[in-house]
């Protein structure tokens, strides 16, 4: 007999959650097109990333700022022993824009974000979420596909349905149930990924739940249906380069380069894939101390510090180069471009265009979180879906004056950075998307709640997936991570070679 397209998707959606059940460890069933050829790479970096070639071996700056770090690490362990004491202070604030060392990156997100209060307060919650995800969850497929192309060149995610895949899409599944404003979007899966890196499973859901929920970073605006939060940064970022890179926004205008072209992943996940995964897990220090007004300060110092290359780009180029360039290497040391930061912050925060002016209460929950559920989530609207061609930019007139924690600096101590070359890349856009609720035909189909998954012990043959396979996007993100964070980018270009020089000249010291 013949099975309609419901029935067929209800045991798709089945197939999926036994895989992840099972994991790859419980000998699941994979097709060959979701697993890489992980023979080509044959190096891996101190972040965990894969590289076809040798690494060279480290510089003498390299060691020496290794040593640097760690001398770090033994102060930032004993500051979060008295977390309470030092969490306002400027000792802090200052030891956090010099990069957080990364032995220690995992504890100290943790506290910044307060993961363990909020975990307390809500014990027991995550495994509920879990287990709804499994009965209710209208995303799994959409997870499922997105997992499959998210870090694939880390050790960590490069297994598929190995043990942090499994981990991520427990995570995703999960707040997509807690969080039934947001539900999943697509751009969600790098975020949680990165914090995975760094925390554990559950660690990882609290952070996020921070992250999207709590006034400071706010992010639940960028991914709510609608993404109010986005169209608002991004018309904030048109009204700060009219008026602080008047030439440059001309150009821009000219070419018919739109904010939204390329900035898209500068707000949503805060430069994960547009710049040196180094100087991410930077600016994202920053972002959790900082919060939203990180977004709006980097977005102005990308294009400041890139300025003259810019101007002589066409539109092609000029997406090619904010797109891909830059994310393999900013040309400058991390060091540098974070001096640049503070410099941009303090001048914005005097102009108070540090942040637009306040959102809509959209932008954070409006409805209660964690709820356990008892009927099935309703259809996403078409409304849900929408293109880069409906942002609407406009000018602000208008923005509210915020504290500034930045340690300012004086621009004329700033070297400059302008010369790059351009490399084309598409740039993916981020829609929501939810699977269509199932009719009764098969385990796991029908309208949720759905009956539970069969024990990963006690069966690990799993049918093939249903649906056409589709390309595993390996590369993504393509990132140069051959050099330590505060390494200017290697390529041959008289900026690399001049920034480099002053590298010198930044701070190094514990």
């Amino acid at each position: 007999m013949k099975k309609d397209i419901e029935t067929l998707i209800a045991e798709e959606r089945a197939d999926i959650l036994q895989k992840y059940a099972a994991g790859r460890q419980g000998g699941v069933e994979i097709d060959p097109w979701e697993d890489g050829d992980y023979n080509i790479y044959k190096s891996v970096d101190r972040f965990g990333f894969l590289h076809e070639e040798e690494l060279p071996p480290p510089s003498a700056q390299e060691e020496k700022l290794k040593h640097v770090e760690t001398e770090r690490a033994e102060k930032w362990l004993k500051m979060m022993k008295k977390w309470d004491k030092y969490k306002t202070s400027d000792r802090m604030v200052k030891r956090v824009y010099k990069g957080i060392p990364l032995q220690v990156r995992g504890p100290a997100w943790s506290l910044m974000l307060d993961v363990d209060a909020t975990k307390k307060e809500n014990e027991g919650k995550y495994e509920q979420m879990k287990q709804q995800a499994k009965l209710f969850s209208p995303e799994i497929k959409q997870i499922d596909l997105d997992i499959n192309r998210t870090f694939r060149n880390h050790v960590m995610f490069m297994d598929r349905f190995g043990v942090k895949q499994q981990s991520l899409f427990h995570v995703l599944s999960a707040y997509s149930v807690y969080n039934t404003e947001v539900s999943y979007c697509q751009g969600m899966s790098q975020i949680a990924a990165l914090l995975l890196m760094f925390m554990n499973e559950e660690e990882a859901f609290w952070a996020l739940t921070q992250l999207l929920t709590d006034r400071r970073h706010g992010m639940h605006g960028f991914f709510v249906p609608g993404f109010p939060k986005l169209q608002r940064f991004q018309a904030h970022h048109d009204q700060v380069i009219t008026k602080l890179l008047p030439k440059l926004k001309k150009h821009l205008d000219k070419e018919q380069m739109s904010a939204g072209i390329y900035s898209t992943k500068w707000f949503m996940q805060c430069f994960i894939d547009r710049t040196p995964f180094t100087l991410t897990l930077r600016l994202w220090d920053i972002f959790l101390l900082e919060g939203e007004k990180l977004l709006t300060a980097m977005s102005f110092t990308v294009l400041k510090m890139h300025q003259k290359r810019l101007l002589q780009m066409s539109l092609e180029q000029l997406r090619d180069f904010l797109q891909e360039k830059i994310s393999h290497t900013f040309y400058c040391a991390d060091d540098v471009t974070v001096q640049h930061l503070q410099v941009a912050m303090t001048q914005l925060r005097k102009m108070k265009f540090d942040l637009p002016p306040t959102g809509k209460p959209e932008e954070l929950p409006l409805q209660p979180l964690g709820q356990e559920l008892s009927a099935p989530l309703s259809p996403v609207e078409a409304s849900r879906r929408r293109s880069r061609a409906d942002l609407s930019l406009h000018i602000i007139s208008h923005q509210q004056d915020s504290p500034d924690q930045s340690p300012c600096k004086d621009p004329k101590d700033l070297p400059a950075a302008d010369e790059c070359a351009p490399l084309p890349s598409p740039d993916p856009i981020i829609i929501h998307t939810r699977m269509h609720l199932t009719p009764p035909g098969s385990p796991l189909a029908g309208p949720p709640p759905y009956q539970p998954i069969e024990d990963a012990h006690t069966s690990h043959k799993v049918p093939r997936t249903l649906s056409a396979p589709v390309s595993m996007v390996s590369s993504t993100p393509s990132l140069v991570l051959t050099q330590s964070e505060s390494s200017a980018a290697a390529e041959g270009s008289s900026l690399a070679a001049d920034v480099y020089q002053d590298q010198s000249s930044v701070q190094t010291g514990p």
